[in-house]
């Protein structure tokens, strides 16, 4: 399993991480360390990252692309197709 520590961009905290089926993870949505849920809705400071996987096995490694940024986490949900993609 990956440790989302080890993929969440610094000075960023993790706020969810969604996952499929198989426990991957697929997608993490973050905000910059010290802020509040409050204060990231209305700064839009939400951002949602995709994760990707190349190789297999302890080879494999997994790498982030930033989605996009909200003040709405449902927003970015939506937009991106999270919950079908966990349901794959």
């Amino acid at each position: 399993m990956i440790d989302i520590a080890e993929l969440c961009p610094k000075d960023e905290k993790t706020w969810l991480t969604y996952y499929n089926k198989n426990e991957e993870l697929l997608f993490f949505l973050t905000s910059p360390e010290g802020t509040s849920s409050t204060i990231a809705a209305q700064t839009g400071a939400f951002t949602l990252y995709a994760v990707t996987y190349s190789g297999k096995g302890k080879t494999g490694s997994a790498k982030i692309k930033k989605l996009g940024q909200s003040g709405n986490p449902k927003e970015l949900e939506e937009k991106y197709h999270v919950v079908e993609a966990m349901s794959e």
